[in-house]
């Protein structure tokens, strides 16, 4: 979410995937009835892989406790016996560092105000001629420049590792050492052990490294997936030759033969390729013989032509005949070539392919209806949520790769919609949650909110009840209990004496990327205060479900003590409203704050599409709540037609996730660099962004209607609202199984064809004021706003009419 260039830092399974299914996926056909659409992700439909098991690997060490303008010194020790040909070491630091082999200083860097990513470069050395039979030492001085610090290092021997930075080695922050401190035979019985921060796939520096010899990102829950490119665009010969191009794509053997031009030359010959949607991943180049490859890549075609991210990075296919780009979020991958100094004039490449990284998972979830251009919205969003499930839930792959808790209260409901994936929800939540709480009794008030943001405090709260309706996992949520209770008592602490947020810790009142919403300004803290209106009602609600019934009544009181503040302090008496933006007044409804008479006039006035609110901005993030208080206000049929311009206009952009910033009144020329987020505009702004999935779970719970009301879905609700649309049909995962529910019109009414697992006991609402089940006359268990609801509370297929 945030603009930084490193996240708190200084900062697949088989071979070629079919072009068929490609352009299957992207241009998502009508489906017959009853079939799921493919989804944009490339791993859909293919059985689950079993991991092999991993070799060791590195840690990234330091000292602890990690300072700005630090430096430590590092020794790690390994004994030989005889003096190998070849050894091969593999180093980097963040932020500066150099490095000795018994006590020869052999390479470094320091800093470069033109390069802040040399970190990510790892440097190659061949040390065999520095090594002895005997102890061998390999010794590191790094300087951190600020935020997260780290180094990480493997020492080869024929191919296989006999030295990985970890808790081994020996560190010091003694700064008065002597010129003899990476020798052999200087003692460091007196140094500390050092600090492992983390494993090479460590979130700081997840995937990030060019250079490292194994797949740089070996977090045992993720899987690779090689995938060739399906197109070949932009081709620029220049004053070289380029010859078998055509091999790129297909499912032929590759050979592609490049005559690079001169060495002063500026026209060398270069294409783009294009892997035909979003992903996450990395770029390799194989070739032949030594070869020297500019790779860049962007998420569109005109960032990686003009603003690669990253730049232009030159990978060494030298001895390895193999170089590899740091793991990135893609679509499209610029290629040239430069003479390879002592090489061939001519080099030989054969493939370039994208070493797809994701988190394997089932598409439990689905939906289709009878317009297209919605079903593909819900399978996109999915799609953009698959791609954020990484080490952790992480707001976008390509920036900021981290785990922010807005970002996740929408993201994981599509998680729990398409995926209902418990082992990447639970370890994000409680990550988030142990990080605020900053290692302090549970009983005890956190030392900071969530992200640092008061909202995003709100939206563990609310993440937490959703996932714990979809998975009720009553053991899981007991362990949450004190953590709760003390976040809940947290918010206290910002009310003033009114009962009103009032930001009393300063921090940073986060609501959106939009004037006045994203700094400490009365729009930003009223929004606050509402969402925490949800979280204070959903925390009772989850302390209810764990059995603390006296903590669930305090709780619920208070929320509506809470609420009542939010109408009577921060309501415009003249207007009926919040404010005169859609942010508020979303949330005030949302929430629950809005009155029926308020809600009314705030759809009338602001929500409405096509009111003068929609003139400003708000991102796809919060349009999510924008959308659900429509429906709420009683105006699903009019959030469809918003849904097909908003995220359908992203769509007809050339989507194949949805973005971090989006107004369709922004240029549709180079709308890239148009588009807007973190406070700038530009290539930065994130193609893939989690936060702005949430239509896919608007569409399961509003059109298809399905809702758990209790943990696991005990209890839900299945209400579709169809609009204009003819028909709607869709599976919705719960712990025992998938929910199915068709609805279509018929003969002016609404005919649901519903399948129940067991353990759910199920509220459907149609239009109408009598209803039947299975042809047969059913009591309804109320009448409501033109509905009628019964229940069906055992397993089986139900057809359900009303009239």
């Amino acid at each position: 979410m945030l603009n930084l260039s490193r996240p708190t830092g200084a900062f697949i399974r088989g071979r070629a995937l079919l072009a068929g299914l490609v352009l299957v996926s992207l241009c998502c056909p009508v489906f017959a009835r009853g079939k799921k659409p493919p989804t944009l992700d490339p791993s859909y439909g293919m059985p689950l892989p079993r991991k092999a098991a991993a070799g060791p690997e590195a840690n990234w060490i330091w000292t602890s406790p990690v300072k700005e303008q630090q430096t430590i010194y590092l020794r790690g020790n390994l004994e030989l016996k005889p003096v190998p040909e070849k050894a091969v070491l593999y180093i980097t630091g963040d932020d500066f560092w150099a490095v000795y082999v018994n006590g020869t200083r052999l390479d470094g860097t320091r800093p470069n105000p033109k390069d802040n990513y040399q970190w990510q470069k790892v440097h190659r050395l061949d040390v065999a001629r520095y090594l002895t039979a005997g102890k061998n030492v390999v010794a590191v001085r790094a300087t951190n420049a600020g935020y997260a610090a780290g180094v990480v290092a493997r020492l080869e021997i024929g191919g296989k590792p006999v030295l990985l930075s970890d808790a081994s080695w020996k560190v010091s922050e003694d700064t008065s050492l002597p010129d003899t401190w990476a020798a052999t035979a200087y003692d460091d019985s007196g140094w500390s052990a050092a600090t492992v921060i983390g494993p090479l796939s460590e979130p700081n520096w997840s995937g990030q490294l060019t250079g490292w010899p194994t797949n740089g990102n070996e977090c045992p829950y993720l899987y690779h997936l090689t995938i060739r490119p399906v197109a070949v665009l932009d081709v620029k010969p220049g004053k070289g030759n380029l010859k078998g191009l055509d091999t790129l794509t297909g499912k032929g053997q590759m050979r592609l033969v490049v005559e690079p031009a001169p060495a002063d030359s500026k026209e060398q010959p270069s294409f783009v390729l294009d892997f035909g949607r979003e992903l996450t991943g990395r770029v390799v180049v194989e070739s032949e013989g030594p070869a020297t490859v500019l790779v860049g890549t962007g998420e569109s075609f005109d960032e990686a032509v003009e603003a690669p991210w990253g730049g232009m990075r030159p990978l060494d296919v030298g001895t390895d005949k193999k170089g590899a780009t740091p793991y990135s979020a893609f679509r499209y991958a610029r290629v040239s070539f430069v003479p390879t100094p002592g090489a061939s004039s001519v080099q030989t490449v054969t493939s370039i392919t994208l070493d797809h990284l994701y988190y394997p998972v089932e598409y439990k979830g689905s939906f289709s209806c009878s317009d297209p251009l919605l079903t593909k919205i819900w399978y996109t969003g999915t799609h953009t949520a698959h791609m954020c499930m990484q080490e952790e839930i992480w707001d976008a792959p390509k920036r900021d790769r981290w785990h922010w808790m807005g970002d996740q209260a929408v993201c994981g409901e599509v998680i729990n919609n398409a995926f209902l994936d418990k082992f990447l929800m639970e370890r994000t939540l409680s990550t988030l949650r142990l990080e605020a709480q900053g290692g302090l009794p549970e009983t005890e008030l956190p030392r900071a909110h969530i992200n640092g943001i008061p909202g995003y405090s709100c939206a563990w709260v609310v993440g937490l009840a959703d996932f714990h309706r979809h998975f009720g996992d009553y053991d899981y949520l007991a362990k949450q209990h004190d953590l709760v209770i003390s976040m809940l008592e947290f918010f206290r602490g910002e009310l003033d004496d009114r009962g009103v947020f009032a930001n009393n810790r300063k921090s940073w009142t986060f609501v959106d990327w939009a004037p006045e919403f994203n700094g400490d300004t009365p729009l930003a803290r009223a929004a606050t205060h509402m969402f925490m209106v949800t979280a204070v009602r959903d925390g009772a609600f989850l302390l209810g479900e764990m059995g603390d019934k006296a903590a669930a009544a305090k709780y619920s009181g208070w929320a509506e003590e809470l609420a009542a503040a939010g109408r009577k302090y921060l309501s415009d008496p003249a207007t009926g409203t919040y404010s005169d933006r859609r942010q508020e007044n979303a949330m005030a409804v949302y929430s629950g704050v809005a009155t029926p008479e308020q809600t009314k006039t705030i759809y009338d006035t602001i929500l409405h599409p096509g009111s003068p609110a929609w003139d400003k901005v708000a991102t796809p993030y919060y349009n999510n709540y924008v959308i659900h208080a429509m429906s709420m206000a009683g105006h699903t049929p009019e959030t469809i037609g918003l849904i097909r311009t908003y995220w359908g206009g992203m769509i007809a952009q050339g989507a194949t996730s949805f973005w971090e910033g989006y107004d369709p009144k922004w240029p549709k020329v180079k709308w890239h660099a148009n588009l807007q987020a973190d406070n700038g505009m530009g290539y930065f702004v994130s193609l893939c962004h989690g936060w702005s999935a949430g239509v896919t779970s608007w569409l399961t719970q509003w059109v298809l209607g399905v809702r758990p009301t209790s943990g696991g879905f005990k209890t839900a609700e299945i209400v579709p609202e169809l609009g204009d649309l003819k028909w709607a049909e869709g599976d919705v995962p719960t712990p025992n199984g998938q929910i199915h529910v068709r609805a279509e019109k018929s003969r002016g009414g609404l005919k649901l064809q519903i399948k129940l697992p067991a353990g759910v006991d199920a509220l459907v609402g149609c239009p109408g004021t009598k209803a039947a089940v299975n042809g047969k006359a059913v009591d309804a268990v109320r009448t409501d706003a033109g509905r009628v609801y019964i229940r069906l509370a055992s397993a089986g297929k139900y057809t359900v009419t009303a009239e």
